[in-house]
């Protein structure tokens, strides 16, 4: 998740608790926006505090990333794929060539 899409979450969280929270316990529209616009810049400080956190001890090292190794193990099991499929579609035109008979013997037994 981006950082910018976290702190957002948090704000509309902390609106909507906070609109909660002013609608249940005061009663003029003053007191109500105060409520709601100090419970949003808590949890938007929250939420940056701790995307600051986050960034600061989080280690973003880079990662080799093997591609030859993955496209051959990809190549791989692509063939071992249509190899199955070859063999599933062999299975199916024999027991397809016998279906007639079996259905036959059904209508007879």
């Amino acid at each position: 998740m981006r950082e910018s899409n976290f702190i957002a979450f948090w704000v509309v969280s902390g609106f909507f608790i906070g609109l909660m929270a002013a609608l249940m316990g005061f009663d003029g529209p003053s007191e109500i926006l105060s409520v709601v616009l100090f419970i949003t810049l808590f949890f938007y400080l929250i939420a940056h505090i701790s995307v600051a956190l986050f960034v600061r001890f989080m280690e973003f090292g880079k990662v080799y990333f093997e591609k030859e190794e993955y496209d051959r193990k990809l190549d791989f099991f692509y063939n071992q794929l249509l190899q199955r499929e070859k063999e599933v579609d062999a299975n199916y035109a024999y027991i397809s060539k016998d279906e007639p008979d079996v259905q036959d013997m059904k209508k007879d037994g």
